[in-house]
């Protein structure tokens, strides 16, 4: 299986950039922000303990992706400069072949995402980003996470999350410019790779 992100980076895809429908409120912004990161977590936990496999696990989580996460701004977002390249029209297959390929990579890897629980640790204030510090509780090493959340309007935009170091934004915009680079600016090289999890 040739993988466009590690399953560091496919864990991450879960949240990045959901648009969250809760209100920031002045003292209780903290505690919505962590209560909606807890639910999202706690769904992928259950999913993934559930014990199934294949087909029908991918498309559990295809629908969770389509449910919380816009993989359609961090796909545009992770192309760069060649974002000016995508043929017209084809935003909409990118997205949905991304769509496919992630949650296929939920599937391969939902091993991983096994656990006795999700917690959610505390909330810390960096720059222009309200961290979310998180783990998937497991009987040996626990998986940390950390989620990046973005004041948008009234509400928050998870936009970036961080699985053991591993930046998810940084992840996917490197693999996609290594197979533009090498294709030369030709997408027809990443759509047949992200084709690939149809057959998995």
């Amino acid at each position: 299986m040739t993988t466009l992100f590690s399953r560091r980076a496919a864990l991450s895809l879960m949240a990045a950039a959901a648009v969250s429908a809760v209100t920031a409120g002045d003292a209780a912004a903290d505690a919505v922000a962590e209560t909606y990161v807890a639910k999202i977590g706690k769904e992928v936990l259950r999913l993934a303990n559930a014990g199934t496999r294949g087909k029908a696990t991918r498309n559990k989580f295809a629908a969770m992706l389509s449910k919380y996460v816009n993989l359609r701004g961090i796909t545009m977002a992770s192309l760069g400069t060649y974002q000016k390249q995508l043929p017209p029209g084809d935003k909409d297959k990118l997205n949905d072949l991304v769509t496919t390929y992630a949650a296929a990579l939920f599937a391969w890897f939902v091993d991983d995402f096994k656990g006795q629980d999700f917690v959610v640790d505390r909330t810390a204030q960096q720059g222009k980003y309200l961290l979310v510090y998180s783990k998937i509780v497991k009987s040996g090493a626990d998986e940390p996470i950390v989620w990046y959340l973005s004041p948008q309007g009234e509400g928050y935009r998870i936009v970036d999350l961080s699985v053991l170091g591993v930046r998810l934004s940084s992840a996917m915009r490197q693999r996609f410019s290594d197979e533009l680079k090498k294709s030369k600016g030709n997408f027809e090289p990443l759509y047949a790779m992200l084709r690939e999890a149809e057959t998995w």
